[in-house]
C-alpha cells in the first residue's frame, strides 16, 4: 500500500482539520494516509491568548511530530500551514529548512507532492503560501500534482496548485462542506497519480 505523509502546522485548528479531511479521504481511496505536526513550542502561548486554538489543541499535541525521516519513508508528501502574511508559518519554513540535508543526494526526488494552506481572508497571500510551499517541493525533486481547474464546479475559489481555506479575522470560519468535497476531488487526483 503505497504511504502519503501529510505534514501540517496547525494554531486554530483549521489546517489541523483540512489535514484530516485528507487523510479520511486518502484512506477510502485506499492510500496509507498518516497525519504529522510540526514542533511548535508556542502553541500553549497561542492557546492561551486565542479561544479557538483550544478546540483542537489536544487532537494536535496527541499526533506524532513530523520530522525529515518520515518523508523518505512516504510516497506522497502533503504540506499544510497557515498563512501569515503571505508566508508559510515559521515552524513550516523550520520543517523545509531542516530536510534541506536531502537536497545534495536528492533523496525525496520522484516523490509526489500536494499542498494547504489556511489564512484569514481571500488577500491575504494564500496563494503565496502555496507557491512558497511548491518552490520547495520542486527545489527537492518532488513532483506536484495540481488541483487544476476541474474543481471549480465545485468550489470556484480553489486555485488551481493547491487547496486554500478563508477561515475569517479571528480563525473562527471552519472549512465548510463544500471544501471538503473540494478535498475528496482533490484526493481522488492524488490516490490515481499515487497508484498509477
Amino acid at each position: 500500500m503505497k504511504r502519503c505523509s501529510i505534514i501540517f502546522h496547525s494554531v486554530c485548528g483549521n489546517c489541523y482539520l483540512i489535514a484530516s479531511a485528507f487523510k479520511d479521504a486518502l484512506t477510502a481511496e485506499g492510500v496509507d494516509a498518516r497525519l504529522y505536526h510540526v514542533e511548535d513550542e508556542d502553541l500553549h502561548v497561542w492557546a492561551n491568548k486565542f479561544e479557538v486554538a483550544n478546540d483542537y489543541y489536544e487532537d494536535i499535541l496527541e499526533l506524532p511530530v513530523a520530522n525529515a525521516e518520515k518523508m523518505l519513508k512516504s510516497d506522497m508528501i502533503i504540506l499544510g500551514s497557515p498563512t501569515y502574511f503571505g508566508m508559510v508559518s515559521a515552524e513550516i519554513k523550520q520543517f523545509m529548512d531542516a530536510s534541506s540535508i536531502y537536497f545534495n543526494d536528492a533523496s525525496l526526488s520522484g516523490k509526489y507532492f500536494a499542498c494547504f494552506t489556511s489564512g484569514s481572508h481571500i488577500e491575504g497571500g494564500g496563494s503565496l503560501t502555496l507557491q512558497s510551499m511548491l518552490h520547495y517541493a520542486q527545489h527537492m525533486g518532488m513532483i506536484h500534482i495540481p488541483l487544476g481547474r476541474q474543481v471549480h464546479h465545485i468550489d470556484p475559489q480553489q486555485p488551481d496548485s493547491g487547496i486554500m481555506h478563508h477561515s475569517g479575522p479571528d480563525s473562527e470560519v471552519r472549512p465548510s462542506d463544500r471544501l471538503g468535497k473540494a478535498i475528496a476531488y482533490y484526493a481522488e487526483l492524488l490516490a490515481a497519480a499515487l497508484q498509477g
